[in-house]
């Protein structure tokens, strides 16, 4: 059975951080805020937890504080069947206390909490753990995805609580014009913005991510595709994704804005083939065709002042020229005359 206590209802992520910061976290009595002990085995991962845990040497440096301080910050959690409990927040402080070989681990348990009110503790404390440039793509693509649907579940559930409440009021109220004004929601991604202090236009290019597939989101993990270009090829359909992902991979082909921008272009006019896809990333369809006019070149002096005196007009000179050159030309084309040569009779 674990040590499982209730807890106050906190009205912020910055309360809950604020709480997590106090004295004496190891144990669960009432002046300590609500922060409990429980069982690192009764422990789960969150099941979207959308951030990659800490390997190699930050896990190592994680482990070699939690054996010298103990776990400082407790982490969240809410309650499962079976005496279990979901991480919230701090999934990397519970593999590096079990790697330290902890059995216990400081906690705050937060009871009937919606999906929508446990999404928001999840994402929201990494926000505050960690600086969005700290995070991949993909992480903050996920994130920000999890935090709208949160937001928007919240606004409809705050709609129809207006509803009811506005429901409530007697007509007399309508009649004075007394009530409480539901007042406009508001966008969720405008929410989201302010929250990440990110703008609209960046919000949604990184949750046009979450379009992608999971090898070309790799790719822009790893830096080889930047955030304007995988917007574009957000937008292909996912088998134009896998030509150009099979392109790319097969050829070693790059891609640029230039190049993105002529893949969704192609696509929204729903002809982007596998050869057209090859031509715009090998780059084919935008070099410019070869000029079939010569390259203008000038007559050297020492030339022509073999057959022209220096009196001779430039109009009479030239004049000559295309005459010289199409007979020139012309007996080039001609087929070679060889004389008969007739056996000697002996």
């Amino acid at each position: 059975m674990s040590n499982k206590r209730p807890t106050p209802k906190l009205s912020s992520i910055d309360e809950l951080l604020l709480l997590s910061q106090g004295p004496n976290l190891t144990t669960s009595s009432p002046e300590n805020s609500g922060v409990t002990s429980l069982l690192l085995s009764s422990l789960i991962p969150f099941h979207k937890h959308p951030f990659k845990l800490y390997e190699g040497k930050k896990l190592d440096d994680l482990i070699e504080s939690v054996l010298e301080n103990g776990v400082l910050i407790p982490v969240i959690v809410r309650p499962l069947e079976q005496d279990s409990f979901e991480i919230l927040s701090g999934h990397n402080r519970v593999n590096a206390a079990k790697a330290a070989g902890l059995l216990h681990i400081p906690s705050i348990v937060k009871e009937h909490l919606t999906e929508a009110e446990a999404v928001i503790i999840v994402v929201d404390t990494n926000f505050h753990q960690r600086s969005i440039q700290d995070m991949l793509p993909s992480e903050l693509a996920r994130a920000l995805q999890m935090q709208l649907e949160a937001c928007k579940e919240a606004k409809q559930k705050q709609s129809k609580m207006s509803e009811i409440e506005k429901a409530q009021f007697t007509s007399n109220d309508k009649e004075n014009g007394e009530g409480v004004p539901v007042g406009h929601p508001g966008k969720s991604v405008d929410e989201v913005s302010e929250k990440n202090d990110m703008s609209p236009t960046n919000i949604k290019r990184y949750l046009r991510l979450n379009h992608l597939l999971p090898e070309l989101m790799e790719r822009v993990d790893q830096g080889e595709i930047k955030l304007r270009p995988a917007v574009d090829l957000s937008y292909l359909k996912r088998e134009e994704q896998q030509t150009v992902e099979s392109l790319i991979h097969g050829q070693g082909y790059k891609v640029d804005m230039k190049k993105s921008e002529l893949l969704r272009a192609k696509s929204e006019n729903r002809n982007l083939t596998e050869q057209a896809a090859s031509a715009i990333l090998s780059g084919e369809s935008s070099r410019k065709p070869k000029n079939k006019v010569p390259a203008p070149f000038k007559l050297k002096h020492k030339v022509y002042a073999k057959y022209f005196s220096p009196e001779s007009k430039a109009t009479e000179v030239e004049e000559i020229i295309d005459k010289a050159l199409t007979l020139y030309f012309s007996l080039q084309s001609e087929p070679e005359q060889h004389p008969l040569i007739e056996e000697e009779e002996i």
